[in-house]
This record gives C-alpha cells, sequence and structure tokens, in this order.
C-alpha cells in the first residue's frame, strides 16, 4: 500500500490497530487500503486517507442496498431519514444504467480519533445498515450487499 502522507500511514496503522482490538484479527479484511467487516446482511469498511499534508480522516461507510431503481420516493425516503440518524448519513450512487447503490457513511478525523470513537461510529453505521437493508429492498427493490455476494458466490452443493 503506497501512503499520501505521513499522517496516511498513522491513520492506516492506528485504525488497523483499534479494529484488530476491538473485533478481532480473523474478523477484519484488508482488501487495498480498506478494511471490512461483516455485521448481519451487510459490510462495514473503513477507509483511512489523507487531508492535506498533515492531517488524515477515516471513512466508514456501508453499502446498504445495490442494483436499485433510482426513483424519487427512494430519494425522499433516503433524505428523510437522513434527519433521524445522529452519525452518518445516506448517499446515493447511480451507475452508467441508471441503477442505484444506497451508501450510508460517516467520516472522522483519525488525528484525533481513540478506540471509543472509532468503535461507535463503526457500531451506528453497521446497526443501521443492518437494521434498514431488509426494509429498503422490501419498500424499493435492490438487493443487500450481502444477497449479492451469496447470490454470486453460491456454493455448489456436495453429497457424500
Amino acid at each position: 500500500m503506497e501512503f499520501k502522507t505521513e499522517a496516511h500511514r498513522q491513520a492506516y496503522e492506528t485504525t488497523r490497530g483499534y479494529l484488530h482490538t476491538l473485533f478481532g484479527e480473523v474478523n477484519v479484511k484488508t482488501v487495498d487500503e480498506a478494511f471490512i467487516l461483516q455485521e448481519g446482511s451487510t459490510f462495514v469498511y473503513l477507509r483511512p486517507f489523507a487531508i492535506g499534508e498533515k492531517k488524515s480522516g477515516v471513512e466508514i461507510f456501508s453499502y446498504v442496498v445495490i442494483d436499485i431503481d433510482v426513483t424519487e420516493e427512494l430519494m425522499r425516503f433516503l433524505l428523510t431519514y437522513n434527519l433521524r440518524l445522529t452519525l452518518g448519513a445516506f448517499g446515493l450512487s447511480i451507475n452508467e444504467s441508471g441503477k442505484g447503490t444506497v451508501i450510508l457513511t460517516n467520516t472522522i478525523l483519525a488525528d484525533t480519533m481513540d478506540r471509543d470513537e472509532l468503535y461507535g461510529s463503526v457500531s451506528a453505521i453497521a446497526r443501521v445498515a443492518d437494521d434498514i437493508d431488509d426494509q429498503i429492498v422490501k419498500s424499493f427493490g435492490g438487493a443487500t450487499a450481502l444477497g449479492k455476494v451469496m447470490a454470486i458466490q453460491n456454493p455448489p452443493e456436495v453429497w457424500e
């Protein structure tokens, strides 16, 4: 992994250390510059990043629902739900084919982050994403992130 600044490297190492302490090394996967945890039917990603030359942050996010039709009703639902959230907010990414991905994200400053702050942010994103994903799929369509992964990686049945 290539770090943009020393603050970026420190944010990465601090985040990794806190995650291993809080959730166990075996439960934290590393892919490129991101860390990944599974919580219920969702995955929580953490991505340390540089802010200028001397500061850094950690983005904590979850792909809540993927392959969803983007409608005015969906956008109203997400914006209205944002008002109820203590940490984080919903966003919507739209691909070339017009399908959307609902993302729940929160960013904290890594320079002053402590273990409790990281735990609180990860827990909040995980809890909300896991609680709301099935409701969004039922109301608006799409698939949960875990549902999509399981559909792709559906293991063949083995009989002995």
